[in-house]
C-alpha cells in the first residue's frame, strides 16, 4: 500500500467519523428539540385543561346561583322544544302555578291544566305539531288553587301570569322556545282597582252631569214660564198705565223706556232659558241641531249641512242630550280655532252604532300635539263619550281641516223613547 494511497483512506475515514459526529449533533438536537416540545405541549395541555375545569366550575357556580335566585324570585325560566317537551323548566314554577318542574317535564300537557280554562287559547304552542311561535306574549290566569303542598304560605289563590319568549336554536340545531313566566298578580290587581275607580268615576260624572242637566230643564222651565209670566204681567200692566196718562213727554217717554227694558229683559230670559236647555230638543235630535247650527254659525258667516238618520228621532233623551252637546262644544271649537268656511253635521247607524260626525275645512291641527289638560272642551267631549261607553275620534292635521267622529252602541229598541 502506498502513502498515497493510505492519506486517502485517512481523509475517507476523518470525513465519515466528521459526518458521523454532524449527524447524531442533529439527531440529537431534534430529539431535545421534540421533547422539549412534549414537555411544552403536555403542561399547555395541562393548562388549557386547568383553565377548562376552572371555567366549568365557574359556568357551574353561576348556574347555580342563577337558579339560586330564580327560585328566589316570582318569576321560572323555560325552554321548550316542540314536539317533544320541555328541556328545561326552573323550579320558580312551583311558586306560580299549581306543577311542579318535573311534572312538565314528564308532561307538557300539564301546563294546560294548571291554567285558567278561558285562558288556554293562547299556549296551542303545547301540542304536538305545532309550530314554534317566533314569539311568545301570553296573560292569563293559574289554575284557581294550588294542589297539594305546593302552594307557599300567603300565596293568592288565582295568580295573573305574563309568559314571554322567543325562538332559538339550540346547541343541536333543534329550535327552541326560551321564555320566562312572571307573576304580574299585583300589577294586574292594581289596574283592575284602577280601572274600577275610574269607571265609578265616570258612573259619578255621568250621574251628576244627568242632574245638571235636569236643573238646567227645571231651571229654563221656571226662566222662561215664572219669569216671562212677570214681564208679562209687567207689560200688560205698562199698557194698562199707558192709556191713563196724559201726553206729557217726559211721562211718555219713561213709559217707552220701561218697554224697552221689560222688551229686552224678556229677550235675556229667553237667551238663558235657550243655553240651559235649547227648546228645539224638545222636537228631537235633528232639530237642535239645525237650530244650534243657525244660531252660532250663520251669524259668522259660516256654511252648513245637517245630514241625520231617522234613527236620530227617536233616541233617549240622555243620548240625544250629549250628543248634541258635543255638536255644541264642536260648533264652539270651529268658531275660536278653526277659522272655516263651512261645516259639515251627519248621523248615521252603522253595524249596531251610532257614528256622529262633525267635519269642518278649516286650518286643521295635531291631535297628537294637543294636551288635553289646556283643552277642557274636548276633555268634556271625552268624557261625554265615554260615559255613554263609546269613542271619540280626531282626524286632522295642519291645513287638511278637522273631523270629530262618535262612536256610540246604538241603543236597543226597548231602550229608545222619544224626547219629553
Amino acid at each position: 500500500m502506498s502513502l498515497a494511497y493510505a492519506a486517502t483512506e485517512l481523509t475517507h475515514v476523518g470525513t465519515s467519523r466528521q459526518l458521523t459526529l454532524t449527524t447524531g449533533l442533529l439527531l440529537a438536537l431534534v430529539f431535545a428539540a421534540m421533547v422539549g416540545i412534549a414537555i411544552w405541549s403536555g403542561w399547555n395541555r395541562r393548562r388549557l385543561l386547568e383553565r377548562r375545569r376552572a371555567a366549568e366550575a365557574e359556568l357551574r357556580a353561576t348556574q347555580n346561583r342563577l337558579a339560586q335566585l330564580s327560585n328566589q324570585l316570582p318569576i321560572a325560566l323555560f325552554s321548550f322544544r316542540p314536539g317533544h317537551g320541555f328541556e328545561a323548566v326552573s323550579e320558580g314554577i312551583e311558586y306560580l302555578l299549581p306543577v311542579t318542574a318535573q311534572q312538565l317535564l314528564s308532561d307538557p300537557k300539564r301546563l294546560l291544566a294548571a291554567v285558567a280554562e278561558e285562558d288556554r287559547a293562547g299556549l296551542q304552542w303545547l301540542n304536538p305539531g305545532t309550530s314554534c311561535p317566533p314569539q311568545l306574549e301570553w296573560l292569563g290566569r293559574g289554575a284557581a288553587a294550588f294542589s297539594g303542598t305546593a302552594q307557599p304560605e300567603g300565596a293568592a289563590s288565582v295568580r295573573w301570569l305574563q309568559m314571554r319568549g322567543a325562538a332559538d336554536i339550540g346547541p343541536g340545531g333543534e329550535r327552541l322556545l326560551n321564555g320566562v313566566v312572571v307573576d304580574v298578580t299585583p300589577l294586574m290587581s292594581t289596574q283592575q282597582a284602577l280601572e274600577a275607580s275610574r269607571e265609578e268615576l265616570r258612573r259619578l260624572a255621568t250621574y251628576r252631569e244627568n242632574e245638571r242637566e235636569q236643573e238646567y230643564r227645571r231651571l229654563a222651565r221656571e226662566f222662561h214660564d215664572e219669569l216671562g209670566q212677570l214681564l208679562t204681567s209687567a207689560r200688560m200692566q205698562l199698557q194698562w198705565l199707558d192709556g191713563r196718562v196724559g201726553a206729557d213727554p217726559a211721562t211718555r217717554g219713561a213709559l217707552a223706556a220701561i218697554e224697552s227694558i221689560i222688551g229686552e229683559a224678556y229677550r235675556s230670559v229667553k237667551s238663558i232659558a235657550a243655553e240651559l236647555r235649547p227648546p228645539a230638543l224638545n222636537l228631537g235630535l235633528p232639530a237642535a241641531i239645525e237650530w244650534q247650527a243657525a244660531r252660532m254659525l250663520t251669524p259668522a258667516g259660516l256654511q252648513f249641512t245637517v245630514a241625520l238618520a231617522p234613527v236620530a228621532e227617536s233616541l233617549p233623551d240622555a243620548t240625544a242630550t250629549a250628543l248634541f252637546r258635543i255638536v255644541q262644544e264642536a260648533f264652539t271649537n270651529v268658531l275660536r280655532h278653526a277659522g272655516a268656511h263651512s261645516v259639515h253635521v251627519s248621523l248615521r247607524a252603522d253595524g249596531g252604532q251610532l257614528i256622529l260626525s262633525v267635519a269642518d275645512d278649516g286650518c286643521g291641527f295635531d291631535p297628537a300635539a294637543v294636551c288635553a289638560g289646556e283643552h277642557f272642551g274636548l276633555a268634556g267631549m271625552r268624557e261625554r263619550v265615554a260615559a255613554l261607553h263609546g269613542t271619540l275620534d280626531i282626524d286632522s292635521a295642519p291645513g287638511e281641516g278637522t273631523r270629530i267622529a262618535v262612536h256610540l252602541p246604538l241603543p236597543a229598541p226597548s231602550a229608545t223613547q222619544s224626547p219629553p
